[in-house]
């Protein structure tokens, strides 16, 4: 109670205009903030709760606008909890990457109905989704050093055996400047570092199975559809091809509308996946479309050549996108493999290139959080912790 009621002596709060919220119809949410901001515009709503963009009316810089995100119903749902934990300690853990959002502060309102989770960052103008399909012309450069920059950034998550599974367009933040950010670590997951050391992305280890249903569906890896093993990193490598490959197509390349169209979407550009993974993989999935590939050799599809589907692309991001985008995830490309491709070399700076200086994140956290009241109360001190790293 006492870490509650260090929490509740911050500067008095105001609920939003409701005039804001009635023009988006966004009134179900009850939105609160101190008295030092001015809400400037609602900048979205999703099953989170509600993002609003503020100016922070002491700083010296008027110009200075941030957005917050108020996570809601996190006291009631467990796995909401566990999501604005993970997303708070990952933010933390990550903080000061240049390819990574940066969190400013954070905070808890437990009062109802302005109770929740409020996480101040700073504002990007775009995500990536609304650069994509923009009528903006990309250059063989522009798509060189976005490629570049979303490599740069999860190379550090990756160095941090984090694994991010849910890279999106939308989950990339663009400045007016070109300079890339990940957000939205809701999803990541990972293992702590073996007693050998290993990474879990040299391909010699992986990450248990916890589940497959992670990833936007079109940026899913075709190992998170077809097969009950373990994964690793390479999920992430995929989404980075399908992001790549969409930059030329403008608009996604595997748009499937349930998961099993998804996997023929992917056949339709890769070819039938080999018999030998289908095996491997092992669900039933996988075993009937082994199945229906031994008694009708003539259903098995030979793939498109990447450069009739995109014209415009170069050899070299050809080749990227073959390395990047196979069917068996232990041929497909490290994120180590891909920033020193020729495809992004003439971008490239090594200074942009760090490892996490943390070392491996340590999950062990989550195995003795399990009650509702240990989960909250966790992350009010991953909080306070927060607020203190700041002051």
């Amino acid at each position: 109670m006492d870490n509650i009621h260090h929490l509740q002596e911050c500067t008095s709060h105001k609920p939003i205009q409701e005039n804001n919220l009635k023009r988006r119809n966004y009134t179900d949410i009850k939105f609160s903030v101190p008295q030092r901001y001015e809400i400037i515009k609602v900048l979205g709503k999703g099953s989170y709760g509600i993002v609003c963009s503020i100016r922070d009316n002491h700083s010296t810089n008027s110009q200075f606008i941030m957005a917050i995100k108020k996570i809601t119903n996190i006291f009631n749902k467990e796995i909401l909890l566990k999501r604005a934990i993970r997303e708070l300690k990952f933010m933390f853990y990550f903080q000061g990457h240049q390819n990574i959002v940066n969190f400013i502060n954070v905070e808890i309102i437990f009062n109802r109905p302005y109770d929740g989770l409020y996480c101040y960052q700073e504002l990007i103008d775009y995500d990536l989704a609304k650069v994509i399909h923009s009528d903006v012309i990309f250059t063989e450069f522009h798509i060189q050093w976005f490629t570049y920059q979303i490599l740069c950034g999860v190379k550090y998550i990756h160095s941090a055996n984090v694994i991010h599974r849910d890279l999106k367009p939308g989950n990339i933040l663009c400045t007016v400047y070109g300079t890339l950010k990940i957000c939205d670590f809701g999803l990541a997951r990972g293992i702590a570092v073996t007693s050998n050391k290993k990474n879990i992305f040299n391909k010699s280890n992986t990450i248990p199975h916890i589940t497959n249903y992670v990833a936007t569906r079109w940026y899913r890896a075709p190992e998170l559809i077809l097969s009950n093993n373990s994964y690793d990193g390479a999920i992430d490598i995929w989404a980075i091809g399908c992001i790549l490959a969409e930059f030329y197509h403008r608009r996604p390349i595997f748009m499937g509308k349930d998961s099993i169209h998804q996997i023929y979407e992917i056949i339709k550009y890769l070819g039938s996946p080999p018999d030998y993974l289908l095996k491997q993989f092992g669900s039933i999935r996988s075993w009937n479309m082994l199945n229906n590939q031994t008694i009708n050799p003539e259903n098995m599809v030979r793939g498109q050549n990447w450069k009739a589907c995109l014209s415009f692309a170069s050899s070299d991001a050809i080749d990227l996108l073959n390395r990047l985008l196979t069917w068996d995830p232990a041929e497909r490309w490290t994120v180590k493999q891909a920033i020193e491709h020729p495809f992004v070399m003439s971008v490239r700076h090594i200074e942009d290139e760090p490892d996490c200086p943390h070392g491996s994140f340590d999950f062990d956290y989550e195995s003795e959080l399990d009650s509702m009241n240990k989960l909250r109360q966790y992350l009010i001190d991953e909080v306070i912790k927060f607020r203190n790293s700041r002051q």
